[in-house]
């Protein structure tokens, strides 16, 4: 969303001023509900490497077993995956008896890494359309309750309904069989006290070629989104991905932080809160992901990660964004699946948030890069999109606000959109 823009009900992590809409808690239905432990090592972009080894296992193994297994998204039966890279295993969750090329999954691993494989309800495919009809059904009803999320349970077999508001017994729970019926899927009531705010607000003087997790700025500078993965349509169209909030139009003119001419929007799809930007320049893209905090230089050891493919992210795995404005973070994916309102839409992708609580997304940041590094490469996980549960900022380009959860469309469902392919 732009800066100083209010959106009701949605999870945009775009401009810096924001306006309430969700603020949401801990992944329920995922891993476990409530605030996370503290485990600050392992949360420290500066110290992700080490954490990465911090089993017996390379996590980047038991990263690429996860890849495989969320490859799989596409068939019928497909319900979610999740990691544990304490004990190195990846688990598959399926809707029925999962075909041959799940059992294969654990022939491809390498040594020391698990893959379990776990019969569900429901499969993924089930839920989010069940999340769709219950948001859809819920965006314009007058009530006391504000439903504000929908995610799967952790065991698939229906939904987890995070609702705001004043948590009357009664009313709960006609609301939740009112919510039952309409998703046609069990459905359980968790009450929240806290709003998902969306946010737009740099690597401030980036140029062509453009790298992801560069600032989106009006022309006096005023940094207000940051620019996602470089893509190429299914027309051969170089492009580079943003929130489609952080724009209104197509043809709309964007600019990077030193206020010069980014490129213009060509393309946008609400329905996953993207856009594309037409970017100037000779050779238009870098295909490389900017990291470390917002200031980082050429001599950061985590500046720059050539970007190496995409992979749908999976409950449990270690994930990082790069925001303009705040820089990069990294965290654990607590839920996938999970649906919100975006604008007048109903958007789905995944939630994620730091051991220790810390912040992990701020105003400004949204259209930027979420991402998992397997040797020293960036491979895709999604875009930014939004923020919930407030934080103080500490360091960051501009003032804005902060969060401690944030949510990311799948950048998977980004590309479909366009039958499009991460480019260079």
């Amino acid at each position: 969303m732009r800066r100083n823009s209010m959106v009701q009900r949605a999870i945009v992590v775009g401009t810096m001023a924001l306006t309430a809409a969700l603020t949401v808690p801990a992944a329920a239905g995922t891993t476990a509900v409530g605030q996370p432990e503290t485990n600050k090592t392992e949360q420290d972009p500066a110290n992700f490497r080490t954490a990465a080894r911090a089993t017996t296992v390379d996590r980047s193994a038991i990263d690429r077993a996860a890849g495989n297994a969320t490859a799989l998204a596409e068939v019928p039966g497909y319900a979610g995956v999740a990691v544990d890279y304490g004990t190195a295993t990846v688990t598959v969750s399926w809707k029925g008896t999962a075909p041959p090329a799940v059992d294969a999954l654990a022939e491809r691993v390498a040594d020391g890494v698990t893959v379990d494989v776990r019969r569900t309800a429901l499969s993924g495919s089930d839920l989010h359309d069940a999340s769709a009809r219950l948001l859809d059904s819920q965006r314009t009803a007058p009530t006391d309750l504000t439903v504000l999320t929908a995610l799967p349970a952790e065991d698939y077999a229906g939904l987890v309904v995070e609702v705001g508001g004043i948590a009357a017994g009664a009313g709960a729970e006609r609301l939740g069989q009112r919510l039952e019926r309409v998703a046609g899927v069990p459905v359980r009531i968790q009450m929240i006290h806290h709003h998902v705010e969306s946010t737009a607000g740099g690597r401030r003087d980036d140029a062509p070629p453009w790298h992801a997790g560069g600032a989106i700025a009006t022309k006096d500078g005023t940094d207000y989104c940051t620019t996602g993965f470089p893509i190429v349509t299914g027309a051969g169209e170089h492009r580079i991905v943003t929130a489609a909030h952080c724009n209104k139009r197509v043809g709309a003119l964007v600019r990077d932080g030193a206020g010069q001419r980014l490129g213009t929007v060509t393309h946008r799809a609400p329905e996953v809160d993207a856009q594309l930007i037409d970017p100037v320049g000779e050779h238009g893209t870098a295909g490389a992901v900017l990291g470390g905090p917002w200031d980082a230089t050429w001599d950061h050891e985590r500046y720059r990660f050539p970007v190496a493919a995409v992979q749908r992210p999976a409950v449990g795995q270690r994930i990082c964004s790069s925001g303009a404005v705040t820089g990069e973070h990294c965290a654990t994916i607590r839920a996938t699946g999970i649906a919100w309102s975006c604008g007048e839409q109903t958007c789905h992708g995944f939630r994620a948030s730091r051991d220790d609580g810390g912040v992990v997304v701020g105003g400004g940041d949204s259209g930027g890069p979420m991402y998992t590094v397997i040797d020293g490469k960036a491979y895709a996980r999604g875009m930014v999109d939004g923020g919930s549960n407030r934080r103080s900022c500490g360091s960051t380009s501009v003032s804005t606000q902060c969060f401690s959860y944030v949510y990311g469309i799948p950048m998977v469902d980004i590309l479909n959109q366009w039958d499009a392919r991460i480019g260079s």
